[in-house]
């Protein structure tokens, strides 16, 4: 036993690497017209290139958390918290994406599920269970598997629609029912950004990837109502957002600095 917490971390730095190679694969590779980032199988809520800059950033602190999990600070919560998860999940998005790139659109939305079920099982483990005791903990562990949750939701939907409604084509606008799906899309997407702040302790991170991805929404379709409610959604995602910030370091101080009365 005592070489298992070594077993995993070795096996989370190659799982990461076969992720991250896939991702530079899909983008750099011969098949980068399939590639999911770049407007691979449109729809009516694809948002515009720019919100797949989100992957970067994910890859850049999942490069911080395999480095920093062989700290001692961090052994605990790799081992007993993420445990083989990681791993899944690498190995599972890394399959999602294969599928996605030949066309097995039914087949990748059930992957992603999956891959999906195993990242909410490690962000809730540990923001529950394994909380920050410091800023690495904070940046190189709970930041980047915010992050994470979020983006695999914006993906989970951004597969179902491409699998389930119709392709979005330039000259043609969306039917009603289209209309009404991307709607109950965005709303959920911005429902979900509202949880992350109201019943997850405040996760900033899960709740901006949304905002960005709605804005993104935004500016990736042509069709007025989509675009619209999309920044609509946007700006009420943003408020939720702020809101603790602005009630920590605002109404805090002014509580603070207000004259006792009586």
């Amino acid at each position: 036993m005592t070489f298992f917490p070594v077993i995993i971390k070795i096996a989370n730095v190659l799982a990461y690497f076969c992720l991250l190679s896939a991702n530079i694969y899909s983008v750099a590779g011969p098949d980068q017209d399939e590639s999911p980032w770049h407007e691979n199988h449109p729809t009516y809520i694809t948002p515009a290139i720019y919100a797949f800059y989100i992957w970067g950033i994910i890859h850049f602190l999942f490069g911080g958390f395999i480095i920093y999990q062989f700290f001692s600070s961090a052994t605990e919560t790799v081992t007993e918290g993420i445990h083989w998860h990681f791993v899944s999940i690498s190995l599972w998005n890394t399959l999602w994406l294969w599928l996605w790139q030949n066309d097995h659109l039914f087949l990748s939305f059930i992957v992603i599920l999956i891959t999906g079920s195993q990242v909410s099982f490690v962000y809730y483990n540990v923001r529950n269970k394994f909380h920050a005791q410091g800023i690495n903990d904070q940046l190189w562990i709970h930041a980047p598997f915010s992050l994470y949750h979020a983006w695999i939701l914006v993906i989970v939907i951004i597969n179902l629609f491409a699998a389930f409604t119709q392709e979005a084509e330039e000259d043609e606008k969306p039917k009603l029912i289209t209309k009404i799906l991307v709607f109950l899309g965005l709303f959920f997407l911005q429902s979900t950004a509202v949880s992350y702040i109201e019943y997850f302790k405040g996760d900033f991170a899960g709740s901006l990837v949304i905002a960005w991805t709605l804005f993104t929404i935004y500016l990736g379709q042509s069709d007025k109502f989509i675009s619209w409610s999309a920044l609509v959604f946007t700006v009420f995602t943003i408020f939720h957002s702020l809101k603790p910030l602005v009630k920590k370091y605002f109404f805090s101080s002014h509580e603070e600095t207000a004259p006792l009365l009586g």
